[in-house]
């Protein structure tokens, strides 16, 4: 790691130094340098002396603490929030205890500009005026990290939640042995109740699967999954994971799309997800016998998909809440679902910065709704990014 001298001109750039005067950036200037770091790299670890904070020029970093749920479990660590250009780390050096209250790890080649905390300190007591307009920076970094702490509990629900699915796994299995007679003969009162238990404890999987997912819903490890690939696989994908459900229902997928897809950047797995969500839920709210239309076609800015079922649609007024967490409509009390499908569907499109819309009815002749999901083709992989930040470094 090579040091390089800083300007006051660097400095002056900063939303964060705006409010400082030539004099003052003179003597900050002195206690700076700048560096890279590679992808991987910690530039602060929790709990260890605060001795630099950092303001990123170039690439991100993402803050983590480390977590344990009681004594007997293992610690882990949650990302706590991200730290992008012009943003700051580690301002701990500044404040008592001067230790750092998180870790900051590189998640991309990073260019930081890094600050002698020590001498930080010195010069604000000895000018109280600089001293006096970095604490008020600090107090404003402070409300920001209290928002940070729905990323927090977000962490602790993945948590409980992973941890619960062991036990209930067990639970379900008993149960089968039992219904399939190896712990003996059953009346069918008894039969029926051990149905019904199977049953809210298969809703309650899923209620655990969709509350891990919506805990892991933040753009940046979505973004992290980014690669090229080919629309046709993740739709076949999708109407492959939804085969049980229709059959069951007696509802029929019809697909229309182009012989040959032109590729594509996403996330394989969460786009795939948001088909099947969407499908899952034509299929729920259709009648038996229906046609659940799926289709695709190429757009010079984007690719589109649309999901068509023929069911009792979406009343005007409850459309604007359909992507909220855990909505569930007037007309939807009786059919199972966690109301969280649409909500995670939404938050994958978010990360993709494509839109995902509703229609219903979307055809006067008939009820049904229809889904329309739009991504874009100006996404980057993360290796097109790491080229990218080469090529202007270099």
């Amino acid at each position: 790691m090579s040091k390089v001298a800083v300007t006051v001109e660097q400095l002056r750039q900063y939303e964060l130094f705006e409010t400082f005067g030539e004099e003052e950036l003179q003597e900050i200037v002195e206690l700076c340098h700048a560096a890279s770091y590679p992808e991987g790299e910690k530039v602060l670890i929790e709990g260890q002396a605060a001795e630099r904070f950092f303001i990123v020029e170039r690439g991100k970093l993402s803050l983590e603490k480390r977590l344990q749920l009681g004594r007997g479990t293992k610690s882990r660590l949650a990302t706590v929030g991200y730290v992008g250009p012009g943003k700051t780390a580690g301002w701990s050096t500044l404040v008592p205890p001067h230790t750092y209250t998180s870790t900051a790890v590189c998640v991309e080649p990073t260019q930081l500009l890094v600050f002698d905390g020590p001498g930080m300190r010195r010069m604000m007591e000895q000018n109280p005026r600089i001293g006096y307009k970095l604490m008020n920076l600090v107090a404003a970094l402070i409300t920001i990290r209290y928002e940070n702490v729905t990323a927090t509990l977000s962490f602790f629900v993945s948590i409980v939640s992973h941890e619960l699915r062991a036990p209930l796994a067990a639970i379900e299995n008993y149960l089968n042995v039992v219904l399939d007679g190896f712990a003996g003969e059953l009346t069918d009162k008894q039969r029926r109740f051990l149905e019904r238990s199977k049953l809210r404890i298969g809703d309650l999987r899923s209620l655990i699967g969709d509350l891990v997912d919506l805990a892991r819903m933040r753009p940046e490890q979505i973004q992290a999954d980014f690669e090229w690939l080919d629309p046709a696989q993740v739709g076949a994908e999708s109407v492959e994971e939804v085969g049980v459900a229709a059959k069951e229902k007696n509802v029929r997928i019809h697909t229309k799309r182009p012989a040959e897809f032109q590729p594509i950047v996403g996330s394989r797995r969460r786009l795939r997800q948001v088909f099947t969500n969407l499908l899952n839920n034509a299929i729920k709210f259709s009648p038996e016998g229906s046609t659940v239309t799926f289709r695709a076609w190429d757009e010079p800015d984007e690719l589109v998909w649309q999901i068509e079922d023929e069911g009792m649609g979406i009343p005007k007024e409850e459309q604007p809440y359909v992507f909220e967490e855990f909505f569930r409509g007037r007309d939807a009390a009786g059919i199972g679902g966690t109301g969280l499908g649409l909500s995670i569907a939404k938050s994958i499109m978010d990360a993709h910065e494509g839109r995902i819309e509703v229609e219903s009815p979307y055809d006067h002749a008939k009820h049904g709704t229809r889904f329309t999901v739009r991504i874009p083709r100006n996404l980057h992989t993360p290796e097109m990014k790491r080229k990218e930040w080469a090529q202007s470094k270099g």
